[in-house]
């Protein structure tokens, strides 16, 4: 018998019950009657279990993954169309890319087949994704500049003589590995292009009186690059190599100075982009690749996500469970496919030397990684692959945001300090930046209320409620961070039920501006990255086939770029701000042609709010030079 075919198709329509109705069909597209099978799909709808769902029984479900069947009894003839309706969902779904991303049929006899995924329509209309990147917007007539971004802080500059290539003339050691290092960079960037070599002689100096990062660069008879370290080197050669590749590719826009004096430094010294590896799988080559990107928009801090509910990325000796387990999803697995990844064994782990890799690159162009390892909650993966990291009698079902049940490590047993050290020691062993995020966010209110070891921890203290217990616990991480010589980072709930200490710790706010201003206030440091600015998993605009979420609105090119770092804080917390970063979380990225779309050129907008002066700002000058700018590639 031929085997069997289908196709899955997925509406929304919010004019019906609230937020909507999601109605799912099936269509057996084959030559044959089907009965007695199941549809297994991944998305990020989340229909609320207990739910009523019509036409359809749901037997398993975990988070945005739900295993359904049809009533006893029904067969899906040839041409049929098999229809779920469902009316109590998580959320309101505003994109397509809240739909199904993978799916399979298992079939009676246990055969497993994958039907075609029609992409989810809105109100039935038809349709077709959208993936197109901003357009570049020429400067108004008559107006010529520089083609760098993140656009200086200071340029005087007149005369305009292109030369074929950036060489190097004279100057100390670290300027000419700094030069090398450039232009290593735009070779990997810039393939069958050459923007260094022997060409226009640069002649570098050092000068201490140029502070991290700094550098001045002036045009006359000769071109001559100050610095006071290496960082500053690399950084002017960057804008040099933009100069360049701005006048050949626009020479209508762009200039290459013959006079006059660029003076530049970095406005915050943390400017970083943070990547979820633990929703969707990505190679060390494509970590590399994004980080090469990262150096050319001149950032620093790259902040790794390592885990979460979905999955363990890192190897940590007398673990193993977690290289085995913990890091794959599938079926048979301790995690079934989820958002998007297919439905066979899928996973990756990082070996010490896959983190090396990644590491050592990133230093070797200015960027340090920071780890994070997200706890308490967001631990999942983590619980099912140690059951013995749970208290044994704790009753009841709680659930995180994203619907996982009893996800938290348990604060009131040895065995998750002993296991969390283990961590910390990897941690300490392959990261050599001075800071480990620890995450700290969206633990669940009621985390460990049916705990007997969790409240006989919270009595004799008499700490109420979750977070004072959290609190307990992450100042004990701290601790430990400590005596390993670390720092603290965190994301901002780790101010809640009396928080981690301010001392050496920083926190990232994520879910507003105003966020970030009530930590500096409360005495913490603060790295800002406003979901409603810098969080690029955010669609790009309100349109349906427009990809991404949407529960922190839109974030457009323009709102990214408009984002202004502390405007409203109080002087005296000022100097509380560390510095900036974007987050890319990954529950769209199983589908990687989305990622360019999503990271570029939000990206490059995010680096020059962390680099140039408020006044150095210019959205029209951006979306001229914006297409200048390279991408990963991933797709």
């Amino acid at each position: 018998m031929p085997t069997p075919s289908f196709r899955l198709e997925a509406d929304w329509n919010p004019e019906i019950a609230t937020p909507g109705q999601l109605t799912i069909t099936l269509v057996n597209t084959g030559d044959h009657p089907v009965q007695d099978f199941a549809l297994g799909v991944t998305s990020l709808f989340r229909i609320k279990p207990d739910s009523t769902i019509e036409g359809a029984r749901l037997l398993e479900q975990l988070s945005n993954y739900h295993l359904l069947a049809p009533e006893e009894g029904f067969i899906l003839e040839p041409g049929g169309r098999w229809e779920i309706v469902a009316k109590q969902i998580s959320h309101t779904l505003r994109h397509y890319t809240y739909g199904p991303k993978s799916a399979v049929v298992t079939l009676a006899d246990g055969t497993m087949v994958l039907p075609e995924i029609a992409p989810m329509t809105l109100k039935g209309e038809a349709g077709a994704p959208t993936i197109v990147h901003p357009a570049r917007r020429p400067l108004p007539e008559g107006e010529t500049t520089i083609g760098v971004i993140p656009f200086p802080a200071a340029v005087e500059v007149t005369g305009n003589s292109v030369p074929a290539m950036i060489g190097f003339g004279e100057g100390p050691e670290i300027a000419y590995d700094a030069y090398e290092t450039t232009a290593d960079l735009a070779r990997r960037l810039f393939r069958g292009e050459t923007l260094f070599g022997d060409g226009l002689p640069v002649q570098c100096v050092t000068e201490a009186r140029l502070g991290e990062g700094a550098y001045e660069i002036v045009f006359g008879e000769a071109v001559t690059l100050r610095a006071g370290d290496a960082d500053g080197f690399q950084h002017g050669f960057i804008t040099l190599g933009q100069m360049l590749r701005g006048a050949q590719k626009h020479p209508e826009d762009f200039i290459f100075p013959t006079s006059g004096t660029i003076s530049d430094a970095p406005r915050f010294g943390w400017r970083g982009s943070h990547l979820d590896v633990a929703r969707q799988v990505y190679t060390t080559d494509e970590i590399i690749a994004f980080l090469d990107t990262m150096a050319w928009n001149k950032l620093n801090r790259f902040h790794i996500h390592l885990n979460d509910d979905e999955g363990w990325r890192l190897d940590v000796p007398g673990y193993p469970e977690l290289a085995e387990k913990a890091a794959w999803r599938g079926p048979g697995e301790i995690l079934p496919p989820l958002l998007g990844s297919p439905f066979e064994k899928h996973g990756l782990v990082y070996r010490a030397a896959d983190v090396t890799a990644m590491v050592e690159h990133g230093l070797s162009l200015g960027i340090q990684t920071i780890p994070e390892i997200d706890i308490p909650g967001h631990c999942y993966c983590v619980l099912k692959a140690l059951p013995q990291l749970a208290d044994p009698d704790e009753t009841g079902i709680y659930r995180s945001v994203q619907y996982f049940p009893n996800n938290a490590l348990n604060p009131a047993l040895d065995e998750t300090y002993k296991f969390l050290e283990a961590v910390i020691k990897t941690l300490v062993d392959l990261f050599p930046a001075k800071w480990i995020h620890i995450g700290g966010d969206e633990v669940a209110d009621e985390a460990w209320a049916g705990s007997p070891q969790a409240k006989s921890l919270q009595g004799p203290n008499g700490w109420q409620g979750t977070f004072e217990l959290q609190s307990h616990f992450l100042k004990q991480i701290q601790s430990l961070l400590k005596k390993y010589g670390k720092d603290t980072g965190a994301w901002e709930e780790a101010a809640l039920g009396g928080g981690v200490d301010q001392d050496r710790s920083y926190l990232v706010a994520w879910k507003k501006s105003e966020s970030g201003r009530d930590l500096a206030i409360a005495g913490y440091d603060v790295v800002l990255a406003p979901a409603e600015h810098a969080y690029f998993d955010m669609a790009q605009s309100t349109e349906w086939w427009e990809p991404g979420a949407s529960w922190a609105g839109t974030v457009s090119v323009e709102t990214c770029y408009a984002f202004d770092p502390a405007h409203d804080w109080p002087a005296e917390v000022q100097d509380k701000l560390v510095g900036v970063q974007s987050c890319l979380w990954s529950e769209n990225l199983a589908n990687r042609a989305l990622f360019d779309h999503l990271t570029y050129p939000r990206l490059s907008a995010i680096a020059e709010t962390a680099w140039s002066p408020r006044e150095a700002k210019d959205f029209a000058r951006f979306m001229a030079i914006q297409t200048l700018m390279p991408k990963a590639n991933l797709g």
